[in-house]
């Protein structure tokens, strides 16, 4: 088949689940990602013959795709601000609310004069604590995660990026066991309880780890709580925590924090106008 036909098999293909556009995009990044084929040769060349062999690979994502499987487990790389990131069913597929709550803090710390000491708890590909070190060089960045296998994940991201973080192995529900000074706190935590499932589309719960998306019903702030008792001991002065949230629990997050009495907080919308980002400080 020719590049053409073989784009026009995907469309036909997927159509009943893609818009052409997103058909389209999956396509090309699967033709530079997979086949080592440049996207532009579709135009150039649309008479390209497609070898046996990369027809094989062709109809294999093409089933997966069929099947809801997110493109960026099938090519197993994607983008993440100024980052390209390794990723698998381990871990979540970064969102664009995580990029903005990245921002938030880049924002804050923009004119660093001094390395300051930053810890990203449940760092899960290693996204945030990455594109942080790689965007200020001043931070000194702790990646914490629980499996062995993800920060091994995250390593590898490092490495890929050119960037030198530290990693450590921990329970979040444990945190009263670390013993270290902190200046800045991150977290993306679980925090969809599981009565929001029949609003999720299937591409996320079929193929992403609920462990890194759901808590339980009855104490859906925990990961935050424990991050909050944390901090009371091991963040200085001044420090600041930056949460990703499940809007849906703003008032009791914000009701939980301020219920300790030494933290203030602040908000801020998402791209699509919720209340995704918390900033508190420490007084």
């Amino acid at each position: 088949m020719s590049l053409i036909e073989v784009r026009d098999e995907f469309r036909r293909s997927l159509n009943n689940l893609y818009s052409v556009n997103e058909i389209d995009f999956y396509f090309k990044s699967v033709l530079r990602s997979c086949l080592d084929i440049d996207p532009i040769d579709i135009a150039l060349r649309p008479n390209l013959e497609v070898e046996k062999n990369q027809m094989e690979i062709l109809d294999k994502i093409l089933l997966e795709l069929s099947e809801e499987k997110p493109l960026q487990y099938i090519i197993g790389e994607m983008s993440f601000r100024s980052v390209e990131l390794n990723v698998n069913p381990l871990v979540l597929i970064p969102r664009p609310e995580t990029e903005e709550l990245v921002g938030w803090v880049l924002e804050d710390y923009e004119h660093l004069e001094r390395e300051t000491n930053l810890v990203d708890f449940g760092t899960g590909s290693g996204c945030i604590a990455i594109s942080l070190k790689k965007e200020q060089a001043l931070f000194s960045v702790l990646a914490v995660d629980l499996d062995e296998s993800i920060l091994e994940l995250v390593k590898e991201n490092a490495k890929k990026n050119r960037v030198q973080i530290q990693t450590l192995q921990a329970d979040m529900n444990s945190l009263d066991q670390l013993e270290m000074e902190v200046e800045v706190i991150v977290s993306n935590p679980p925090y969809i309880v599981p009565n929001e499932k029949e609003e999720m589309k299937k591409n996320v719960l079929a193929f992403e780890p609920h462990q890194a998306l759901f808590v339980p019903k009855e104490d859906p702030l925990k990961y935050y709580r424990h991050i909050l008792i944390f901090a009371q001991h091991q963040l200085k002065s001044k420090g600041r925590i930056y949460f990703e949230i499940n809007p849906n629990y703003l008032n009791e997050l914000e009701g939980l924090i301020l219920s300790f009495s030494n933290y203030t907080v602040k908000k801020r919308l998402d791209i699509f106008g919720k209340a995704r980002m918390l900033r508190i400080e420490k007084q």
